[in-house]
C-alpha cells in the first residue's frame, strides 16, 4: 500500500459571510480539539494525500466514463462508480485496481435503463435506483444480479433519491404519480408541499414498494408575482414565480438510520429518528447575511448566465415512459419563459445560513455555509452529539462526492482534455476530527 505524505489543503483564508464568525482565522481550537456549537469559528486545515485517479480518454469500457451519476465506498474502501450513460457500475479496490464491472445498458433482467443512484446495503448487496424502470435493481457483493424491487407509479414512486438507508429504503422529497393511459396520461409530480397539506414532505420508500411519510419539513410561503408561460402544439407550461434565497431542504442519513435535516434560514440541523420524531437539534449562533441590492443584482446575473449556458430541452422525460419530443418552436419559448421568470423573481430578506449538508463515514456532519453569489463559503464539521470540530475556509478541502473509511474521499472531476475522471484522496489522521459516534 502507498504510504501517504500528508499535505495541507488550505490555500488561503476566505471571507466569513455570517455574523459572529469570531476567532483569528488561524486556528484557536479549544482544548480537546472540539468546541461548543455556539462558540466562535476556529479554522482547521485537514491534511490529505492524493491516492489514485480513474478515467481515460480511450481504453477499456471500464476505463472510459460517459456520465458519472453517483459513487459509493464500502467498508473495505472499494469504490463503486455508476456510469449513467454506459448503464453499468465499475468497482475499484482501495488502491485503484479494477475489480469488476456490474450490469450493462438494456431492458433485460439485471440490466439498467436510466440509473441515477447507488448504495451498498447492510447485507453487502449493491442497490441501483433505475428511474427508467421506477425501481431498485439489486446485485450480490460479487456483482451478480439478485432481484428487482419495483415501485408502482400509479400508487406513487420516488422521482429521485435524496438519501439511502442501509435496508435499501429511499428517502426523497421528490415524488410522482402516473394515471390514465399512454394516449391520455396524467402525471402529478411533487417537490415540496402538495396543495392542502402544508410543509415539505420527506417520504421513505421501502424496497417492498411501500411508502410512508417520514417527516414534514417547514415550507416558506409561496412566492408572489405573475407566472411565466410557454406553449406550442399540445404542450403548455405554466412556470410559477420564484423567490431567490428561500431556504432549501437538505438532508443526509446517519449510520444509525437517523436523518439530518435542514429546512430553515438559520443555522439549525434537526436529527430525525426512523419514527419521524426529532431526537436532537444542532444550532450555531450565526446570523444569516442580509440580501442587499448588490446581492440581488449578482444573483440575477448568475442565474441568467447559468440559463444561457444550458441547452434548451427538446424532449420531455417521465420515469417509466418513452421520451416525448417537444415541438420545434416550444424549446425556444420555454427558454424565454425561464428568462422572464428570472428577471421578475423576488428575493427573501436573508441568505440562508446553510447551503449543503453531508455525512461522512464516521458520522461527522459536513455543513457548507451559503456564500454570496459566485463565491465559495466555509464548511463546518460537527458531530451528532453537538460538538463543533472546526471550520474549513474557502480555498480548502471541499465536500466530496463520496466518503469512505479511513478518511478516503472521492471527487468527480473533469480532465484538462474534457473527459470525466474520479480522484480519490485520503485524509490524514487528525486528533481534532476524532469521533467515536459511528455505529458498527
Amino acid at each position: 500500500m502507498i504510504q501517504p505524505t500528508w499535505r495541507h489543503s488550505l490555500s488561503g483564508a476566505g471571507l466569513c459571510l455570517l455574523v459572529a464568525c469570531g476567532g483569528d482565522g488561524a486556528g484557536g481550537a479549544p482544548a480537546g480539539g472540539s468546541g461548543a456549537m455556539d462558540g466562535p469559528d476556529f479554522t482547521i486545515a485537514p491534511a490529505f494525500e492524493s491516492r489514485w485517479v480513474a478515467g481515460a480518454l480511450d481504453g477499456e469500457d471500464w476505463e472510459v466514463f460517459g456520465s458519472i451519476a453517483d459513487l459509493v465506498f464500502n467498508e473495505a474502501g472499494d469504490l463503486f462508480i455508476l456510469d449513467e450513460q454506459a448503464g453499468h457500475v465499475v468497482a475499484f479496490d482501495r488502491d485503484g485496481v479494477h475489480l469488476r464491472t456490474i450490469s450493462r445498458q438494456g431492458e433485460g433482467p439485471g440490466e439498467l435503463t436510466d440509473p441515477e443512484s447507488i448504495s451498498l446495503l447492510a447485507d453487502g448487496r449493491l442497490a441501483v435506483f433505475d428511474a427508467g424502470r421506477s425501481g431498485i435493481q439489486l446485485f450480490t457483493p460479487e456483482g451478480e444480479y439478485a432481484e428487482s424491487a419495483p415501485f408502482d407509479p400509479t400508487q406513487g414512486a420516488p422521482r429521485g433519491v435524496g438519501a439511502w438507508l442501509s435496508d435499501g429504503s429511499i428517502i426523497t422529497n421528490r415524488e410522482f404519480v402516473v394515471s390514465g393511459t399512454a394516449e391520455a396520461m396524467s402525471v402529478s409530480s411533487s417537490v415540496g408541499g402538495t396543495g392542502d397539506a402544508p410543509g415539505r414532505p420527506i417520504a421513505r420508500y421501502r424496497p417492498d414498494g411501500t411508502r410512508e411519510l417520514l417527516y414534514t419539513a417547514w415550507e416558506p410561503p409561496p412566492p408572489t408575482g405573475d407566472a411565466a408561460e410557454a406553449s406550442g402544439g399540445s404542450f403548455s407550461f405554466n412556470l410559477s414565480p420564484v423567490r431567490a434565497f428561500d431556504p432549501g431542504l437538505h438532508f443526509a442519513a446517519l449510520s444509525d438510520g437517523r436523518l439530518a435535516v435542514v429546512d430553515s434560514s438559520g443555522y439549525r440541523i434537526r436529527l430525525i429518528g426512523e419514527d419521524g420524531a426529532v431526537s436532537e437539534v444542532l444550532e450555531r449562533s450565526l446570523t444569516p447575511t442580509p440580501v442587499t441590492n448588490a446581492v440581488r443584482d449578482a444573483e440575477r446575473e448568475r442565474r441568467l448566465a447559468e440559463l444561457e449556458g444550458n441547452r434548451s430541452p427538446t424532449t420531455l422525460s417521465i420515469a417509466g415512459r418513452p421520451d416525448i419530443r417537444m415541438p420545434d418552436d416550444f424549446a425556444s419559448q420555454l427558454q424565454e419563459a425561464l428568462r422572464a421568470r428570472i428577471e421578475e423573481m423576488t428575493f427573501a430578506e436573508v441568505i440562508p445560513a446553510i447551503e449543503a449538508l453531508a455525512v461522512d463515514f464516521d458520522d461527522r456532519l459536513w455543513v457548507a455555509r451559503t456564500p454570496l453569489p459566485d463565491e465559495e463559503g466555509p464548511i463546518d464539521i460537527v458531530t451528532p452529539d453537538a460538538r463543533y470540530l472546526g471550520t474549513i475556509q474557502p480555498g480548502g478541502l471541499r465536500i466530496p462526492d463520496a466518503f469512505g473509511p479511513d478518511g478516503l474521499m472521492a471527487y468527480v472531476d473533469t480532465h484538462d482534455l474534457g473527459y470525466p475522471i474520479v480522484r480519490v484522496v485520503q485524509l490524514a489522521p487528525d486528533p481534532q476530527l476524532r469521533t467515536e459516534n459511528r455505529t458498527p
